[in-house]
């Protein structure tokens, strides 16, 4: 029996040079590819070429891919995005609304039709908190890795309401 932290039920959505056929995209290996994925917000490059997904403009959007992964991949793309280096400014796991692509490529952000997924958003932006309850010691990989420690047969909606819910006091999009 695998256990939680080895199944592939972690839903995140990647663009950039993690997506099929770019250059980090040998750190997907093992994961279950879902499909074609957009979310809102402008795809930018900062001046050290990174990319990263302005979330303040509404009408843009950001075409992307969505991947089942399980906790180990995760740590490793984030060590990637968040500790490596490879990105002097570095990244931060967030969740973020995403939609289907369909096959008319139409896009609409109809309300229903999102899905939740985590994906890395650019460090160093204001995060507005909106209670006071906000905990300085948040670790996103560690609430992901505690959760699916502690679960029976987690299911991927379950750690999405999780993390939902811990994440609440924060905007993350």
């Amino acid at each position: 029996m695998k256990l939680n932290l080895e199944v592939n039920i972690i839903p995140l959505f990647v663009y950039g040079t993690l997506m099929q056929k770019q250059r980090f995209s040998f750190y997907l290996e093992g994961t279950r590819f879902i499909g074609k994925f957009y979310t809102k917000g402008q795809l930018m490059k900062a001046p050290n070429d990174s990319v990263y997904i302005e979330k303040k403009d509404e009408k843009a959007i950001t075409y992307g891919e969505l991947y089942l992964v399980n906790y180990f991949c995760l740590q490793r793309i984030n060590h990637l995005e968040a500790l490596s280096g490879e990105f002097p400014v570095g990244y931060e796991l967030a969740l973020s609304r995403i939609w289907l692509l369909n096959i008319n490529n139409k896009i609409t952000f109809e309300q229903g039709k999102e899905i939740y997924a985590f994906y890395y958003r650019r460090k160093n932006r204001p995060v507005k908190i909106l209670t006071g309850n906000y905990n300085d010691n948040f670790d996103t990989m560690e609430e992901i890795k505690n959760f699916l420690i502690t679960n029976k047969q987690p299911k991927t909606e379950d750690i999405i309401k999780y993390m939902l819910i811990k994440m609440s006091i924060l905007d993350y999009e």
